[in-house]
């Protein structure tokens, strides 16, 4: 198989799991939704303290629930020695990578974009000359997130306590993500130029480029380990 036919095959295999499983983003779903829900009802009575944390809010919804689909990624691969086909298959394994990365996005996107309406509704906020800028950061501090989260996702899936160990090894090397999404998306919710804020997309844009590079060609080293 081609390169880019093993990147389809996989990103096409993923999204036909979940179309019949329904498991990942449901859980992702139904996650984010109760984080939601127990911010607005922390908040209710401080709407400025909710302004102002709105932000932090939000990616905390997103990365906690970006981390349970990504625990899932590999670890539905380990029925029916799905992961052993994988291993042993002659296909590229950076093209392996490359499509569960893309997979993982579009699951993370999915519910990022179903759910964000809601942060409108229940934060009362104003999001409608900004809208395009948001979209370019979810997708900016998403890609960083799966790229990483892909990788860790890979060498966490035999480890007994792979729930545990997934988070506590990600999020230290995704902060960066955090730190410049929280800061990109307070400066558009603010509605500030979009010069104030350039630095923190610039910096998610080095992170995905120079973290994929580096998963890519450790990916292999993963999956034969």
């Amino acid at each position: 198989m081609t390169f880019l036919k093993v990147i389809r095959w996989m990103v096409w295999k993923d999204l036909i799991s979940e179309v019949r499983s329904r498991e990942t983003i449901s859980s992702m779903f139904f996650f984010a939704l109760i984080v939601i829900l127990v911010f607005s009802f922390s908040f209710s009575m401080d709407q400025q303290a909710a302004r102002e944390l709105i932000a932090g809010i939000i990616w905390v919804a997103f990365v906690f629930t970006g981390i349970i689909g990504l625990g899932r990624s590999f670890s539905v691969e380990l029925q029916n020695d799905c992961l052993e086909f994988l291993q042993m298959s002659p296909a590229s394994k950076g093209a392996m990578y490359l499509g569960k990365v893309m997979a993982n996005l579009i699951f993370m996107l999915t519910v990022e974009i179903i759910l964000f309406p809601m942060f409108v509704i229940f934060f009362n906020l104003d999001v409608i000359e900004e809208i395009h800028i948001l979209l370019l950061i979810f997708f900016l501090a998403t890609f960083g997130l799966s790229a990483v989260g892909t990788l860790f996702s890979a060498l966490t899936v035999q480890i007994r306590a792979r729930e545990v160990m997934l988070p506590i090894l990600l999020l230290p090397l995704v902060v960066p993500v955090m730190i410049a999404a929280v800061e990109a998306t307070k400066g558009a919710l603010n509605g500030d130029p979009l010069a104030g804020y350039w630095q923190w997309l610039e910096l998610l844009a080095i992170f995905n480029v120079v973290f994929t590079v580096v998963s890519f060609w450790m990916f292999e080293f993963v999956m034969d380990s």
